[in-house]
């Protein structure tokens, strides 16, 4: 019996080599470097960068060949207080094999290798999501968990950030690009919208063309000035602008002021958004849930920013359906399509694609698309 444990010992251990050997030499991207390698992934990150647990904190970067970048801010939930901090409410770490690439960012949507995807040769800047504030805290907030630990979540967004675009700076060689477009999903996307300021003025003041596209981040508080300010210690450039209780209007309203139609401002959702919807209720009730109803509001919600998003942003929208919310019967809508195969598809009784859309206003052909439908019966 003896020998046996030992024999199950040793394969135990060969497995355990084989494991580390795969996650280091195959799954785990390398650093970035000088002069980068066309197409392939790095890892970008310093001891100081970290996730909402302290952990080490990585972004990704891939150059391509074409002289173009696409800064793409990954989702996943937010924290705005205490409550929210030791709740499982928001991506709490970046996942611990670096598959980002192949999964969060390269699932079907905006940033795969597929030959029909038109950005598949640009340059991507990508952040993965892990500080639940909405990329812009420098924080280190302090509360309670659920056990009554005293711990400290790092509201860190904004500081990973801008070290990743530092080293991006000083690495890559790509300081005079044709386009740049700055997007992101759910929390990525408010990210889109309240960074799109710091990457332009910051990072690409000469690019040809400039574009943020905000997908599937609408959410109202009126809270948010304090959030920023209070809990996630967001940069005063930033926070400063926000002054309704429409987080990504007012980022977007206050690019528009100082870039006019330099920046090509687009926003798109579903018509009745399920996880947004639910969250809305969370800050509306204190009850994370939803229902039809939830969704009644959120698509009333929508219908009322949309003419505030033309007039006071300058943006373009894209409404759509015809995505069911993971299967939910209960008339709900898909929450986020940029990373998703859904992106390049032509949309229920519409024309074009969200990739079609994006690609057309990179080029400077700018159009509304499926805003009837926030009059929808469903």
């Amino acid at each position: 019996m003896k020998k046996v444990f030992n024999v199950l010992g040793i394969i135990l251990a060969i497995i355990l080599v084989i494991a580390l050997v795969i996650y280091k030499f195959v799954l785990q991207y390398p650093n970035l470097k000088s002069d980068p390698t066309l197409d392939k992934w790095y890892r970008v990150t310093n001891s100081e960068m970290k996730s909402s647990d302290g952990s080490q904190y990585r972004a990704f970067f891939k150059k391509g060949s074409e002289n173009k970048v696409l800064v793409y801010f990954a989702g996943g939930g937010v924290s705005v207080n205490e409550e929210t901090a030791k709740e499982d409410m928001y991506n709490k770490k970046v996942i611990a094999i670096d598959m980002l690439a192949n999964i969060t960012m390269n699932m079907g949507g905006l940033a795969t290798a597929g030959d029909t995807n038109p950005f598949k040769d640009w340059t991507v800047i990508a952040f993965p999501y892990a500080t639940g504030d909405f990329h812009t805290g420098t924080n280190q907030f302090k509360y309670v968990d659920q056990n009554g630990k005293k711990k400290t979540l790092y509201h860190y967004g904004y500081k990973n950030y801008s070290a990743v675009m530092k080293k991006v700076s000083e690495l890559a060689d790509i300081d005079n690009p044709e386009a740049v477009v700055v997007t992101g999903y759910s929390a990525g996307g408010f990210g889109a919208a309240l960074l799109a300021d710091d990457v332009f003025t910051n990072y690409f003041p000469n690019a040809g063309s400039k574009t943020v596209l905000a997908d599937s981040s609408l959410l109202l508080n009126d809270d948010w000035h304090s959030i920023a300010t209070d809990v996630w210690k967001t940069p005063t450039e930033i926070s400063d602008r926000l002054t309704t209780n429409n987080i990504t209007l007012d980022s977007l309203t206050a690019l528009h002021e100082k870039f006019g139609d330099d920046v090509h401002i687009l926003f798109d959702s579903s018509t009745r958004d399920g996880d947004l919807a639910k969250v809305q209720n969370y800050f509306d009730t204190g009850i994370l849930d939803v229902d039809e109803s939830k969704a009644d509001i959120y698509q009333q919600m929508l219908k009322d920013a949309i003419p505030q998003f033309k007039e006071q942003a300058g943006a373009y929208l894209f409404v759509w359906d015809g995505l069911p919310w993971y299967d939910d019967p209960r008339n709900l809508t898909m929450h986020t399509i940029i990373a998703t195969p859904h992106f390049f598809a032509k949309m229920e009784n519409q024309d074009v694609s969200i990739a079609d859309w994006l690609m057309n206003a990179i080029n400077g052909k700018l159009q509304d698309h499926g805003l009837d439908l926030v009059d929808k019966q469903y």
